[in-house]
């Protein structure tokens, strides 16, 4: 690690875009608690309302999915909660339970445990991003790649008690370490990350087709085959708990009305979405909520058709696109803005369309998503729903 992470300028500069960052959200996060009322007083608050109302600096970074997170380290499974991965919380159990022995501190260290696993992972994240976006283009395309990962409106779920700072990790190393042909260990990162986000069994058809395009003997290559078994023992587990090994799948119909059975074309969700801008109130809080899930669909469907003319790898563009599919086939955009913030490929090709762009117009957009990003955390801090 220490070879790959040294504290050369590149490396200065990303902790530096990681520290701003990271210190604009904490303002923000003072700010909303003084200006914004809560939207629920009883539910979806981190830690619980009354440590809460203590100390919201702490626990508004545990809002929501959060909330099962914690339950799920501190508890281990209940009823209705296996749509939620076990890597993430099994980290967080395995560094604070030694120093939790009541319910109280339970909550304080598991929150602060969660919180630097998240951070850390983030940061991380964007150093290793960094190095394989340089395998193929110049540090300028990475760099912008990574500031408009930071800037993106939803990235505050980067340092939130959720696990896609992990999972961005996981993915990462594993397309950086297939891209050196360290297959072995490109498996062991793919296999816990499809443990960590159902989005992990994507990295399987991602690293064949690299392994495939690198004409790669397969005495050496086999080791991909171990991607899926995070996800398959992960099923297996379900089938012994709850006796169904596709409980993380059909739970999610219970996040909301806007999932449905079967499989719904993204046609089908577009006009789906037309017709609820055009007759939702523009004044209630979920509206915006519904404008930028409807653009992160439009945004990223069309960037892996564009990466494809700009002749992105392919391993990337199926991860890509694939990654954006997989949480519309019931038939929502909900939580997309959240979910696309793991496809680190539709961010390299973003950049790519923003180094084509006149500079005031980059500047310009880069400021309209850092300020969507702090009305976005703010709602976030004071559970509103946003993704």
């Amino acid at each position: 690690m220490n070879k790959w992470i040294g504290l050369n300028r590149d490396n200065l500069r990303i902790l530096f875009l990681f520290l701003l960052w990271k210190i604009g959200l904490i303002l923000i996060l003072v700010l909303s608690i003084i200006f914004i009322p809560l939207a629920y007083k009883d539910r979806f608050l981190g830690g619980g309302s009354i440590l809460f109302k203590l100390s919201p600096v702490l626990f508004s970074w545990a809002n929501f999915d959060g909330e099962h997170y914690l339950s799920i380290a501190i508890y281990g499974y209940k009823n209705l909660e296996q749509a939620f991965f076990p890597v993430f919380p099994f980290l967080i159990s395995f560094f604070a339970k030694p120093f939790s022995d009541t319910i109280l501190s339970s909550l304080v260290n598991y929150t602060i445990i969660g919180l630097i696993i998240s951070n850390s992972s983030f940061l991380l994240a964007t150093y290793y991003l960094f190095e394989l976006i340089k395998i193929d283009y110049s540090k300028k395309i990475a760099f912008l790649t990574i500031i408009l990962l930071i800037s993106f409106p939803t990235s505050f779920y980067f340092g939130s008690l959720y696990n896609e700072p992990l999972f961005l990790l996981l993915s990462v190393l594993t397309f950086l370490n297939a891209r050196k042909g360290k297959w072995f260990l490109a498996s062991i990162f793919g296999l816990i990350a499809s443990g960590t986000r159902v989005f992990g069994i994507l990295l399987f058809p991602a690293i064949l087709i690299e392994a495939y395009q690198k004409k790669e003997k397969f005495n050496r290559a086999f080791w991909i085959f171990l991607i899926p078994f995070g996800l398959i023992l992960y099923m297996w587990y379900q089938y012994i708990s709850v006796g169904d090994p596709l409980a993380f799948y059909h739970l999610q119909k219970n996040v909301g009305e806007q999932h449905q059975a079967g499989i719904i074309l993204p046609p089908q969700i577009f006009y789906r979405y037309t017709k609820m801008l055009l007759s939702f109130n523009g004044f209630k809080p979920i509206y915006q909520t519904i404008v930028l899930e409807f653009f992160a669909g439009i945004v990223f469907l069309i960037l892996p058709i564009y990466g494809y003319f700009k002749k992105v790898r392919l391993s990337y563009l199926t991860y890509s696109l694939l990654g954006f599919l997989l949480p519309t086939i019931q038939g929502s955009f909900s939580s997309l803005p959240r979910y696309v913030l793991i496809l680190f490929p539709s961010f390299l090709i973003l950049a790519l369309w923003f180094e084509k762009i006149p500079k005031k117009l980059k500047i310009i957009l880069i400021l309209c998503s850092i300020f969507l990003l702090a009305i976005e955390a703010s709602l976030f801090f004071r559970v509103y729903w946003v993704a």
